[in-house]
């Protein structure tokens, strides 16, 4: 076991991914989870005997994590939980334009945003199996005791569902168990002006007595893609939108049976770029700066020179001063006055 004990494994994966990540749908979601706004905090401390039972299931949008232990015997445990839904309903929209053949597409594309959560969980454990008999209740129970002579389980699992990974934990049959764990994940979608970050972190130190571990790790591509040969294009499989259960990029399962002591750290971060728009710096329309879209003016290299705040800003360093009128300007005020 010492030799075991000192043999640290350190599981780092960063991985960028170009194509399919940023291309976020309603596949990529939580199946049932609406993206309800919210924040939850939790936590607790138990010491005792007897028989416990826990079940914890925390879903947002796109992330979930659940917590399921149980056994007889002693335990001292103790948890911290937070979990948030930073946006609602499917998140937000921005539009972009794109080339072909080296020419703008003059229509502006909407992009989803994706609805942004995240997950953390913190916990240590020590416990001890043992048989338990209770006597309780004024009935038959009172002179017959129940014994409760159940072996420890304790399972946790984290996925994201955007990034189409899991990453699982899980002691059964044991005779002992004492544990640290920390679970952490984060999806953020892009806009027009960041890159979208998701990550998905484990880390593990186990002592088990008498029991199994079970350790997992997978990343899916959400978006598998096949080439079609008429087109001469990759297309995304149509099986792939089942909530990325195929394509695997990265598969780990560890099985252990013993007496062990365990330490993992897994982590997996997901760049998922934002759509660069195409537009010219100065675009065509027919009316001049108020006939472009709003969501156009978000390329704020027009804003300044069309509505004259830079040459406000200008005349007003002037010496001596120069007295001009607001009318000189084609601002909101004046557009449609010669």
């Amino acid at each position: 076991m010492n030799r075991l004990k000192n043999m640290m494994v350190v599981l780092s994966l960063v991985l960028f991914f170009v194509l399919g990540i940023s291309s976020a749908g309603p596949w990529d979601l939580n199946p049932g989870k609406e993206a309800l706004k919210h924040t939850h905090h939790s936590e607790g401390d138990v010491t005792g005997e007897g028989f416990v039972m826990v079940y914890q299931n925390i879903n947002t949008n796109n992330l979930s994590t659940l917590e399921y232990m149980h056994g007889s015997g002693f335990f001292d445990m103790a948890d911290i939980i937070d979990s948030a839904q930073k946006t609602g309903h499917v998140g937000s929209y921005y539009y972009y334009q794109t080339l072909s053949d080296g020419k703008i597409v003059p229509e502006w594309k909407q992009q989803w945003t994706g609805a942004n959560s995240v997950i953390k969980l913190t916990r240590q454990s020590d416990m001890t199996q043992s048989p338990m008999t209770f006597s309780y209740g004024t009935g038959w129970y009172s002179s017959h005791p129940i014994t409760y002579n159940s072996l420890l389980k304790d399972r946790t699992v984290a996925k994201s569902y955007q990034e189409g990974s899991m990453m699982l934990h899980q002691v059964e049959y044991a005779r002992g168990l004492v544990g640290d764990m920390a679970v952490e994940l984060n999806c953020t979608g892009p806009t027009e002006t960041k890159d979208g970050y998701g990550l998905a972190s484990m880390k593990l130190e186990d002592k088990v007595v008498q029991g199994t571990v079970h350790i997992a790790e997978i990343l899916t591509n959400p978006q598998e893609l096949n080439y079609d040969s008429k087109t001469k294009k990759y297309v995304p499989k149509k099986s792939s939108k089942v909530l990325g259960v195929k394509g695997e990029l990265i598969e780990i399962d560890e099985n252990y049976i013993g007496n062990f002591d365990i330490q993992r750290n897994m982590k997996l971060e997901v760049t998922k770029p934002k759509m660069v728009t195409m537009e010219d710096w100065l675009p065509c329309c027919m009316g001049g700066f108020f006939d472009v879209p709003d969501y156009s003016k978000a390329n704020k290299g027009q804003i300044g020179i069309f509505d004259c705040t830079c040459r406000n800003t200008s005349i007003s360093t002037f010496k001596p001063a120069w007295n001009g009128t607001l009318a000189q300007f084609p601002t909101g005020n004046y557009q449609y006055i010669p």
